[in-house]
């Protein structure tokens, strides 16, 4: 070898060697993120084809100087080549060096970053197809060795490639839409569109789904500018209408030149469609953006749009649509991509880069706003856009949207400038759905129903049984629901789960509805003025669902609780606004309206639906003093819409009686039951079954206030007329006969009682009868029968659980054990107790596993259970309720044991004085603590020690009891009966229904206060 031009060469060559060296390992490392990410943009990938052929290009051209078969004047000839190859490379590297990282595996994020927003695709994409062009002419010279010199074969191989690129297809972008570089989030659905849309010589089709404002469009811009090609043409055509549809393609005829287009009654949609699918237009990439109208795109006849869709090897099409009906008809499912709202960190990072925040102060504002506007992007970038132009905060921006709800539609109805979505659509986001309201309202009335009664509820978790009727229609077709909630769901308005009951079996299908689409189409409905409407028809619809049936206490439990959340919703809503608030007062709502069988006509707010409603929410939450208020409210509204003395009214009225004795204010317990029976025997006669229930309800309490005499008398008369009217066995006759023997308990007639008991259990033999057999051998001090009976009823615990007395029946075993002074046995029964309640109620009453631990001295461990019990109570209950006040006082003996003397000492007399203030200095419970009061802690209820003259009588008073082992240090200073046995707080049937029927005004067996609210 010998010649200038040939030493530069193997200059040239010598300076790839380290080139070729980095491009492997430049191999490398695309090789591995691709293994890592899967798909990347196709210019990358190709670099892994092309940078070996150039090494070895290289190579075969080494050897050829080296070995004299390349003449000076071919060097020369190729050493412009040679340059641009080297010049290529080393670009490529730059590239690869700043945007591949270090360790692929954990840098993935930063990978997508680079690529996507720094643009780099493109470049790498033009470099490569340098470097490919350069290794051809290498390749052809090497291959060229016979029929011309090596001059003329590199030069003839020039003018080849200038030709073959002359008569390439020329390449068109029409993108009317904006990029921009503020991207973020979407890296799963922009992999999985990439990949699916990288299938070369394949005719691809991808519909990308979701609710509007969320995204579509900026996604399908952010693929194009990732992925822009300079052999590939893009053409956008905003396809909301016929007619826009139509300006974009005539856009794409004048463009690329299609003869004809001018002329208006040319088929320009045709045109397109045949253009594109000739070769003369080359590789392409087609978007119809907004494609919403189901009739317009798949309708019947030549107008359907889908006629004119292009296909073709050479192309694909990308469409961006509300409704999944279309993106499945377009694409099939396996082609659409969902799109559904930013987490809660990818939407915090879009406004901070909006308001240019990334490292703010004000992140955990921009936080807050975030997840208040539930991750929509277009709510996201409008307030964004508020805050900038009205150089607020994104703290005061909150404070204004969570003020009421006008100001939340106030603020989701600004305008704002957003250069990135399409010019002739609305930009706010209250307005963007309004559009597919109207639509459904037209097309598809039935789903547009659904949305409005949905709109009612709370926005999670919509039982099926709360739309089904709306979504089937007058026809009750299923058929027909399956369609309206398909469309539903096919506009991302709504989503949807399978839900289980306390069991743990399927109970079917709950829907949840965004937040913003709900507030957005309240408003709507008030813009149209029949919000009004939709809040009777749902009223309605909940009303019904109050005495669905269950199979047990515990499905009935879960199931009714599935619609709290949506009975409040409903009652807190315009116009009736009954929540929380402590003013009872009747809705002007109610006022002048025309009332048949009790109930309004159709579109007005019913107030015995309303009334239902708010009986409902009381056997769901556990404050006592809601409880009460929900059902003054419930009183209020029927005694102003029905009378004072309507069935329905009384009903509530009973309620209101038996939610004050629950709270032990037996006083005015007392009073509304004899209004209540007075009422009930002058309306429906005194032998109706609701007057004697109003009866044992009476009793009840009589027996609370220490009236065992006058309760029992009272007891003997209803239970003759019972008797009489339904005979002994009727459940009615049975329960006054139970109540009669609490009554002969409380009076100490034991044997009596037991005579009694024996009749009774001769007369029913189900499940309740036993428990209440076994209450009373509680009452009795009978231990031993008392756990005999518990182990039987325990042999068949479906049965108890079914009929809710599983726990009941262990805390009854546990007290048995426990009066034998079986702890440890006592102990792991109340443990399931407790464990149970928690699960399947949400209750945490641990007063006997409390009490448990302190007859085993296990002080430190039974502090801290009492006191959350205590903390409970006092959340849920009045400061009078009895179990809070006996809680309180095994607090006070846990203390005095622990040396806290004066802690003690003090709540002590505290639940003392609460207890005269609740029961009266008669009443048989202050007296016995006043006692116990002097005995254990030396001092009087007023807190003066007390005199040895008066310690010594009631050392005297006191004697009995003592050597009976009721001294305290035995940890008997009370008993187990000492807690009023309220069903509420066992777990029993307190809040159900004993025999649940359809409606509020159907007969409903009135079991008392300790078991079942009155009638609905």
């Amino acid at each position: 070898m010998s010649g200038a031009e040939a030493l530069i060469v193997l200059g040239i060559i010598a300076n790839f060697a380290s080139i070729i060296d980095f491009t492997d390992k430049v191999f490398s490392r695309i090789k591995d993120v691709g293994e890592n990410i899967h798909d990347i943009p196709r210019a990358f990938r190709d670099v892994q084809i092309t940078l070996p052929l150039l090494a070895d290009a290289l190579k075969r051209m080494q050897q050829r100087i080296e070995l004299g078969t390349l003449d000076e004047e071919a060097c020369r000839a190729l050493k412009p080549v040679l340059l641009d190859c080297q010049s290529g490379a080393s670009k490529l590297n730059e590239i690869f060096d700043k945007s591949l990282p270090k360790d692929s595996s954990s840098k993935i994020h930063h990978v997508w970053k680079a690529i996507l927003t720094l643009k780099q695709d493109k470049k790498v994409e033009e470099l490569s197809e340098l470097i490919q062009k350069r290794v051809q002419l290498l390749t052809l010279h090497h291959v060229t060795t016979s029929g011309s010199s090596a001059v003329e074969s590199v030069s003839a191989g020039i003018a080849a490639l200038q030709v073959a690129e002359e008569q390439r297809p020329k390449t068109y972008t029409i993108v009317p839409v904006q990029w921009a570089d503020d991207f973020t989030g979407r890296g799963e659905q922009m992999s999985t569109l990439i990949s699916k849309l990288d299938q070369p010589e394949k005719h691809v089709r991808v519909a990308i789904v979701g609710l509007g404002g969320i995204g579509k469009t900026r996604l399908a811009r952010q693929y194009i500018e990732a992925q822009n090609r300079s052999d590939v043409s893009v053409f956008w055509i905003h396809a909301g209408t016929a007619e826009r549809m139509k300006g974009g393609s005539r856009d794409i005829a004048k463009t690329v030149g299609i003869p004809g287009c001018d002329d208006r009654n040319v088929d320009i949609l045709g045109k397109v469609k045949e253009w594109l699918e000739s070769e003369a237009s080359g590789r392409w990439l087609l978007i119809y953006d907004n494609v919403d109208d189901i009739d317009l795109m798949y309708g019947e006849g030549r107008g359907r749009l889908a006629a004119y869709l292009p296909r073709s090897n050479r192309g694909s099409i990308i469409i961006t649509t509300r409704n999944r009906q279309i993106g499945i008809k377009f694409a099939t499912a396996k082609y659409v991509i969902p799109i559904s709202a930013l987490d809660l960190d990818e939407s915090t990072t879009l406004m901070a880069t909006k308001l240019g925040d990334e490292e703010s102060e004000r992140r955990p504002d921009l936080v807050r706003l975030a997840e208040a506007l539930g991750g929509v992007p277009l709510a996201l970038v409008q307030a964004a856009s508020f805050i900038h132009e009205n150089e607020s905060t994104p703290a005061r921006y909150l404070e204004l949207y969570e003020a009421n709800d006008q100001n939340k539609i106030e603020l989701l109805s600004q305008d704002f400038e957003d250069d990135t979505r399409d010019s002739e659509l609305q930009n706010p986001i209250a307005s963007t759905w309004v559009v597919t309201f109207e639509y459904l309202k037209e097309h598809q009335p039935l789903a547009a129903n659904t949305l409005c009664i949905m709109s009612m509820f709370d926005a999670q978790a919509i039982p099926e049984a709360l739309i089904s009727k709306t979504a089937e229609g007058d026809s009750s077709s299923p058929t027909n629901l399956e369609r309206t909630l398909g469309a539903l769901l096919g506009y991302s308005l709504i989503s949807q789960k399978h839900t289980t009951d306390a069991l743990g079996d399927h109970v079917g299908r709950v829907f949840d509805l965004h937040r913003l689409v709900r507030l957005v189409t309240r408003n709507w409905l008030t813009m149209c003025s029949t919000y009004d409407d939709w809040v009777a028809e749902a009223i309605d619809v909940m009303s019904t669902r109050y005495d669905a049936k269950a199979p047990g206490f515990d499905v009935w439990l879960s199931t009714q609780s599935r619609y709290l959340p949506h009975a409040l919703s409903l009652i807190s809503s315009r116009p009736l606004l009954l929540q929380d608030d402590d003013e009872v007062f009747v809705p002007t709502v109610f006022d002048g309206q025309t009332l048949q069988d009790d109930h309004t006509i159709k579109g007005d707010i019913c107030p015995t639906c309303t009334g239902n409603i708010l009986t409902m929410m009381v056997q769901m939450v556990h404050s006592q003093h809601q409880r009460l208020r929900m059902i003054k409210k419930a009183v209020a509204i029927c005694t102003f819409a029905l009378g004072p003395k309507s069935v329905i009214t009384l009903g509530h009225r009973s309620n209101e009686g038996h939610a004050l004795w629950e709270m032990d204010d037996n006083t005015h317990s007392e009073i509304v039951y004899r209004e209540v029976l007075a009422d009930y025997t002058s309306t429906l006669g005194p032998k109706d079954r609701k007057t004697l229930y109003a009866g044992n309800h009476l009793a009840d309490v009589m027996i609370e206030l220490g009236n065992s005499l006058e309760a029992e008398r009272l007891l003997l008369q209803l239970i003759e007329t019972s008797s009489q009217e339904y005979g002994q066995e009727d459940k009615l006759t049975v329960t006054l006969m139970q109540t009669l023997a609490d009554v002969i308990i409380d009076q100490g007639r034991d044997d009596e009682a037991s005579e009694l008991i024996l009749k009774i259990s001769g007369l029913v033999n189900t499940v309740r009868s036993k428990v209440r057999l076994a209450e009373n051998y509680l009452y009795m001090s009978r231990y031993w029968d008392l756990e005999t009976l518990c182990l039987s009823l325990l042999d068949d615990m479906d049965a108890l659980s079914r009929n809710g007395y599983l726990d009941k029946t262990w805390d009854l075993l546990a007290k048995a054990y426990r009066a034998q002074s079986l702890h440890d046995k006592a102990e792991g029964l109340l443990r399931q107790v407790v464990t149970y309640r928690q699960q399947r109620l949400g209750e945490n009453n641990s007063y006997g596993l409390a009490l448990t631990l302190f007859n085993q001295t296990r002080y430190e461990e039974a502090e801290p259970i009492v006191l959350h019990v205590i903390e409970q109570f006092e959340e849920q209950r009045g400061e009078l309720y009895g179990e809070l006040l006996v809680t309180k006082w095994l607090l006070a003996h846990i203390w005095r044991h622990q040396g806290k003397v004066d802690e003690s000492r003090q709540l002590a007399l505290q639940v003392t004085a609460l207890t005269l203030k609740g029961r009266g200095d008669q009443h048989e419970e202050y007296t016995d603590r006043v006692s116990r009061l002097r005995r254990v802690w030396g001092v009087n209820p007023d807190g003066t020690e007390i005199s040895e003259a008066d310690e010594a009588d009631e050392a005297d008073e006191a004697g009995d009891a003592d050597e009976a082992g009721d001294a305290d240090e035995s940890g008997s200073d009370w008993t187990d009966t000492d807690q009023k046995d309220n069903s509420d707080a066992d777990g029993a049937e307190a809040n159900k229904p004993e025999e649940p029927e359809s409606n509020a005004t159907s007969e409903q067996e009135d079991v008392g206060p300790d078991t079942a609210l009155d009638e609905a």
